[in-house]
């Protein structure tokens, strides 16, 4: 039997009726996939193959009674994607009589109370309304998802190897207590590694096994690569790099990734002034980040959305990454060596669901960006993507579980939450003694209390955690404070080391001037600034993957470079003229004397070689690792012949960072939890996640 014929009449209707030709590839899989296999299942397509249909159409064939509960559950990354899949889903549920429902903190309020008061159809939420609602109100988690069915996770690459992904798999392993029968899950995404494979068959808390559903196909893939080489203080490069994106702005509708905030803000700004003065661009200019007021980025989505062929150009972080629906986007810009493959993909993806071809400009001003990126365009163009690392030991993650799971169940004996804590696989690599360490640590701490009748609660220290919403989320937020004009709220900025009255910033495409500081009100006053002055610029940092880094060495010392412009191919050539091999390791010769030591490794394990030698040696090294891939120290050549053969053991590194507060504090200020965690566990957490041992062990075994 086919696919088609597999679904439900209301469904063959739609379809019919909505002028479908026919169903997609990665559709017709999953409708069958999902009738003759109990499994749950993920579905690994291109963005714009049809992943959503594809998850939707085989879970709503399934499900004869709409009226006695939520009987699918979608869990999304970003209220934004739930909007967006909201009025998808309409088109289809309306049709059919089926409710859809958006549970968010900025959902309508009328309707989630309508649900409570009779469960039915779909429900769009996301992980930390999930934790609002087990935290505060359980009794509407029994009452919503006792009948649930499905739960379907969108974009389910971006959890993985974050603390968020661990948060949302406790979840699902507590919402199992509340449902009647074992719902089968299905992740979708459109990055996924072989190795990520791995990882989601045990994302799923349950006892289903999980099986991946994969749609090769994909768009023809078309880039160009620009090179305007940056001498110190030159702005000529960049006129440049603009005068490509902004003639390529007035032919098509494109987005354009730079790799930080603050190079967003300096790029939108730059095409807003050319576009205010050329009488001949009737395109629409806009810039996208979170420190924007949400009223801002919906502007430009809905603009982008609409367009009805008016030429638009975003200029986004990665907020315009995953797979919110903007329409019709030409080409995408990637401003900068991107730091991983995957990224790379997720990026030209959002482009030609109109043409068919994803086409990329990438736009590089320094040897080492450019080597970066020709790499990631490389290993993108033969679908080898980088692989997420697990979390390993997640101890602050699960240290807040345990203050959810005693507030949820109005308190559990430490058995008790033991038996809750070891329902799924989240912490099976966490042992029981180390569980019993953190427990009793977070008692002397105060953040949990042990009442006479030997059940936990959330103690005096942990009131702080659980006001508002905070509470619920993984994010670890910089200090930021808000800028304003006048009344009026144009968006927000980090606190900064030496930002001050009188410095001129970029945000929402304009300059401003600063008028003052108000550090306890967390508020900036501005003014517009004159265009062309100079402004602050904020740093940013990026992690690079060893799988990048290692095709990068293979480039620049291929033999055979002709794919490459002779410009490119120069830049290539002098670059690898700097280099050395000496004694098994390749060095950057400087003009400062010591040579640098370039490893060719990803950014976790040049962090794990520089604090090696500073082990070893007491020297503390430098890195330059946004780009290059060097290590800047005294005599590193030598240090680097004593210490090839010398084995770090774990408690070596276990000492240094007990002794090294500021490495300690440096390396955990991320984790959002972290205060939760004794001394002992963290010192752990950052040998397992941070360290990349494994790599260079391997490393300095194969030097000759």
């Amino acid at each position: 039997m086919d696919a088609f014929s597999r679904l439900n009449r209301s469904l063959r209707e739609y379809i019919y009726q909505s002028g479908w030709q026919e169903l997609r590839p990665i559709q017709k899989k999953a409708i069958t996939f999902a009738q003759e296999s109990p499994n749950n299942f993920v579905i690994a397509a291109p963005t714009a193959s049809g992943k959503t249909e594809a998850a939707f159409l085989p879970a709503m064939n399934s499900i004869e009674d709409w009226d006695t509960g939520v009987r699918i559950v979608y869990i999304s990354p970003l209220i934004a994607l739930i909007n967006d899949q909201f009025k998808r889903l309409m088109s289809l549920c309306s049709e059919m009589g089926i409710t859809v429902t958006s549970w968010h903190g900025e959902a309508n309020s009328s309707k989630k109370k309508k649900l409570l008061k009779k469960p039915n159809g779909i429900v769009l939420i996301t992980p930390e309304s999930i934790e609002a609602m087990l935290v505060g109100r359980p009794h509407e988690a029994r009452t919503l998802f006792s009948e649930t069915d499905w739960i379907i996770i969108d974009e389910i690459h971006s959890f993985l190897g974050e603390n968020r992904g661990i948060q949302l798999q406790s979840l699902l392993n507590r919402l199992a207590t509340y449902t009647q029968r074992e719902p089968r899950c299905i992740g979708l995404s459109a990055t996924l590694n072989q190795d990520d494979y791995i990882n989601l068959k045990s994302f799923f808390q349950n006892q289903r096994e999980t099986s991946i559903i994969v749609d090769r196909g994909a768009n023809e893939k078309e880039h160009q690569v620009f090179y305007f080489p940056k001498a110190k203080g030159d702005m000529h490069s960049f006129k440049q790099e603009m005068d490509v994106i902004y003639q390529a702005s007035l032919k098509e509708s494109m987005l354009v990734f730079p790799n930080s905030r603050n190079k967003v803000e300096k790029i939108g700004s730059n095409l807003n002034q050319r576009a205010e003065t050329d009488m001949q661009n009737f395109s629409s200019y806009f810039v996208h980040h979170a420190s924007l007021p949400k009223q801002t980025r919906l502007f430009a989505e809905e603009f982008a959305k609409e367009s009805r062929g008016r030429k638009f150009t975003i200029t986004c972080t990665s907020t315009l990454e995953l797979g919110i629906d903007i329409g019709s986007v030409d080409s995408v810009v990637q401003y900068g060596a991107p730091p991983n493959v995957s990224t790379l993909s997720q990026r030209i993806g959002r482009s030609g669901r109109r043409t068919g071809v994803n086409k990329l400009r990438f736009i590089a001003n320094e040897p080492w960006s450019l080597l970066q990126g020709l790499a990631t365009i490389e290993l993108l163009e033969e679908g080898q993507l980088d692989n997420t690392p697990a979390v390993n030991k997640p101890y602050d993650v699960l240290a807040h579980q345990i203050i959810s799971l005693v507030i949820e169940h109005n308190g559990l004996t430490r058995p008790n939450l033991l038996t809750e804590l070891r329902r799924g696989k989240v912490w099976e690599k966490i042992t029981e003694e180390e569980i019993n360490e953190l427990i009793d640590s977070m008692l002397s701490k105060e953040y949990l209390e042990l009442l006479d009748n030997f059940e936990l609660i959330s103690g005096y220290e942990a009131q702080p955690l659980l006001r508002m919403a905070e509470f619920y989320t993984q994010f670890f937020t910089e200090p930021e404070l808000r800028v304003y004009h006048q009344l009026q709220h144009i968006g927000t900025i980090a606190i900064e080391p030496g930002l001050r009255p009188g410095d001129n910033i970029l945000l929402s495409g304009k300059v401003w001037r600063i008028l003052g500081i108000e550090f306890e009100q967390k508020q900036v006053h501005v003014m517009p600034a004159k265009v062309g002055e100079a402004y602050f610029e904020s740093r940013d940092r990026q992690d690079v993957s060893n799988i990048v880094r290692q095709r990068m060495r293979e480039i620049l010392y291929r033999d055979d470079q002709s794919r490459y412009s002779g410009e490119i191919r120069s830049t290539l050539n002098h670059l690898a003229d700097k280099i050395v091999y000496r004694d098994g390791f390749y060095y950057q010769l400087t003009d400062q004397g010591d040579p640098w030591l370039v490893t060719f490794l990803g950014s976790k394990a040049n962090r794990t070689l520089a604090y090696m030698i500073e082990l070893f040696t007491g020297q503390r090294v430098r890195i330059n690792d946004l780009h290059a891939t060097t290590l800047m120290g005294k005599d590193l050549d030598r240090t680097m012949q004593e210490i090839r053969d010398t084995l770090v053991t774990y408690q070596q590194f276990y000492d240094f960072f007990d002794r090294e507060d500021s490495l300690l504090l440096g390396e955990t200020n991320h984790l959002k939890y972290q205060q939760l965690v004794p001394r002992s566990l963290m010192i752990d957490y950052v040998i397992e996640n941070q360290l990349d041992l494994m790599t260079v062990f391997a490393y300095l075994s194969e030097i000759e």
